[in-house]
């Protein structure tokens, strides 16, 4: 009779621990990705005052060799301006770049990459990055995908349809998109990437979110971990806001000609962010750009911008 008892106390117990788990927030170890910002690729050989132009397969060459020397990368993004103007040419060269590397990429798109009276529409930009790339399932230039269990990566559009400018907006049907996946991720680490900033690395109003005011109501009715990354400011800076992580990134085309590697440790309690900043090995351009682009020293930004690591705490 109490061997009965024994047992019946352990299959209850054993039952309540699996009920228990199985009704906490989900959580799901880490993940290693590469947002790899503004490169700007084209095939002119005359620079500008900020940006190596002639230079940028070389520099891009470079940043895909480190990246294929990393181990365990789930995956690159690249977060806009993949071109320096758009045309045919150019995106076909960068996309056969791209496609030597080790691991999946994808793009969320820059004010530089489409135009609206041209060849190179969003709709084709579209078409060919699905023919280009393998791994580019989507049928919009916003889409979301969960890279591992217990992380949504979401990728925003916030280039603008009509003429040429440096500023972003977000279109109210994205907004909603953004809104009802977010509304389905409230356990899971979200990470966000578009081209523009939602907190601006400095003030500019010719290149912020003309409605970063909607947008931001939407971000902030959520309480699970959120970090935003964007390029669009060539400037390295990150800020934490409450649970929601700001991460501007530089060019690779002007200086400091650098991308980050991230490391995402998803753990019951908290989140935590590690970030490696990779500079470019070729330094004469390096030292090139340095000199092309006035207030280098802020572009470059502080270490803690570059190098280190941040704890969001799970609500």
């Amino acid at each position: 009779m109490k061997k009965l008892f024994k047992d019946c106390c352990l299959i209850f117990f054993t039952v309540a621990v699996m009920f228990f788990f199985s009704n906490q927030p989900s959580f799901s170890g880490t993940i290693k990705f590469v947002q790899l910002s503004d490169i700007h690729y084209s095939t002119q050989r005359e620079d500008t005052s900020y940006k190596l132009l002639s230079k940028t397969k070389p520099l891009l060459q470079d940043a895909i060799s480190q990246i294929n020397s990393e181990k365990n990368i789930n995956f690159v993004m690249i977060t806009g301006d993949g071109i320096d103007k758009p045309l045919k040419e150019s995106l076909f060269a960068l996309t056969d770049l791209l496609n030597t590397l080790n691991y999946p990429w994808y793009f969320a798109l820059g004010n530089h990459d489409t135009t609206t009276d041209g060849y190179l529409t969003k709709t084709k930009f579209l078409e060919i990055l699905k023919e280009k790339n393998q791994n580019y399932k989507f049928d919009s230039t916003y889409y979301t995908f969960k890279p591992k269990a217990g992380f949504r990566v979401i990728v925003m559009d916030g280039a603008k349809n009509k003429g040429f400018t440096s500023n972003g907006i977000i279109p109210e049907e994205e907004l909603c998109w953004l809104d009802d996946i977010l509304s389905k991720s409230k356990n899971d680490v979200v990470l966000i990437f578009l081209h523009f900033p939602l907190l601006t690395p400095y003030d500019s109003p010719n290149h912020k979110i003309l409605n970063d005011k909607e947008f931001k109501a939407i971000i902030e009715k959520y309480k699970m971990p959120i970090a935003i990354f964007s390029g669009h400011y060539h400037m390295a800076k990150i800020t934490k806001r409450g649970n929601i992580l700001h991460v501007s990134s530089p060019t690779l085309a002007g200086y400091p000609n650098a991308f980050r590697i991230v490391n995402v440790n998803n753990k019951r309690k908290e989140v935590i962010f590690k970030f490696d900043f990779k500079e470019t090995n070729l330094k004469d351009l390096q030292a090139k750009t340095k000199i092309l682009t006035l207030g280098g020293a802020r572009y470059y930004g502080k270490d803690k911008d570059r190098n280190t690591t941040i704890i969001i705490d799970k609500k």
